[in-house]
């Protein structure tokens, strides 16, 4: 009986070590086996997706028109795809309503059929990208609702085969077509006003003339540039007054006065360029230098000096005021006045 009692707890004994060891392999194979939570397991498909996926950005710059308007839009097209993946042509549709002109002067050459203009012949490795400018007239119809711009690139030379995919997270290819903003001035009214928004910045102008008709357009033709100045606000303005009568002898030429908005943008650094069909003392104290103006005629265009010594053009303000809608916290507030002689263009 001892001895069965002997041999019976080293088989307890025994019994309770293998299940202790079992139990531990059991344990041990769960963790190394165990499914990761569903929404991690989810997070991790879609970045394996998105990592291993041939795909493209693409932003189109400005995203405003005039009406009826010629606009040079800059494109820019990244290569987001993975190592390996080149993409080797582009197409690029307007919204529809636009018209497209055959650019020159481009290496491989493209063409444009419609809406829609084809590069072929691109080479661009993973995280390379490419800039190019193209003209485009927009709709005679405008509205507040912005139209889309239709880009497709493609793994082969010529716009066919495998497609890359389209980030629209971080591409922008938005267009919203502006009316211009058009005033009749005299009539009774001391000063006659127009203004265009967009989600960038505000242009108004105030004219003191007592005739004529006030238009100020969004875009139109080339960007306006100044040196190496960098520019808050991706669009450039211009206004005229047109049918005016003259001043009489020895009075004063109209003065625009200019409010300008800048959203977004500190105060600090900021300026105003202009672009005037006569000549005008510019910020560094020198004569503003010879340019193409952005509907293509000759003129000047320099930035603005403060209005201290001299009379106008200038910048007669500048301030920063509180917005909580935008990430910086504030917005640059420019005055400036420009006399109404030609066509003047502004942006800052």
């Amino acid at each position: 009986m001892s001895v069965a009692r002997v041999r019976s707890a080293r088989f307890t004994r025994f019994v309770v070590m293998a299940g202790a060891v079992l139990g531990l392999a059991t344990i041990g194979e769960a963790t190394a086996t165990a499914e990761p939570p569903a929404h991690a397991a989810g997070q991790a498909a879609a970045q394996q997706t998105a990592a291993g996926r041939p795909s493209f950005k693409v932003t189109i710059s400005p995203a405003y028109a005039t009406a009826g308007q010629v606009t040079w839009f800059e494109v820019t097209v990244v290569n987001a795809s993975p190592k390996g993946i080149a993409l080797k042509s582009l197409q690029l549709t307007a919204p529809t309503g636009f018209k497209l002109s055959q650019p020159a002067g481009w290496q491989s050459k493209p063409t444009v059929r419609g809406r829609t203009l084809s590069r072929p012949k691109l080479s661009l490795g993973p995280g390379a990208k490419t800039r190019f400018n193209i003209r485009a007239t927009a709709p005679v119809r405008c509205g507040n609702s912005a139209l889309h711009w239709s880009p497709r690139a493609f793994q082969s030379t010529a716009n066919s085969g495998p497609q890359l995919a389209l980030q629209t997270g971080p591409s922008s290819v938005g267009v919203t077509v502006l009316c211009p903003s058009i005033a009749v001035c005299g009539n009774g009214a001391s000063t006659c006003f127009t203004s265009i928004k967009t989600s960038v910045s505000t242009y108004g102008v105030v004219s003191n003339t007592n005739s004529g008709t006030l238009r100020t357009t969004i875009n139109v033709g080339t960007p306006l540039r100044c040196g190496t100045y960098r520019f808050r606000d991706p669009n450039w303005y211009d206004s005229v007054l047109t049918s005016a009568a003259p001043p009489p002898a020895g009075a004063a030429s109209p003065v625009e006065q200019v409010s300008y908005t800048i959203k977004n943008t500190s105060s600090n650094g900021i300026g105003f360029c202009l672009g005037a069909t006569y000549d005008f003392t510019t910020a560094s104290g020198s004569q503003a230098p010879a340019g193409k103006l952005p509907n293509g005629t000759p003129g000047f265009i320099g930035l603005l000096p403060q209005c201290v010594n001299g009379g106008p053009p200038c910048i007669s303000g500048i301030t920063q005021q509180s917005d909580a809608s935008v990430k910086s916290g504030h917005d640059a507030v420019m005055s400036i006045l420009v006399p109404e002689l030609g066509d003047p263009w502004g942006s800052g």
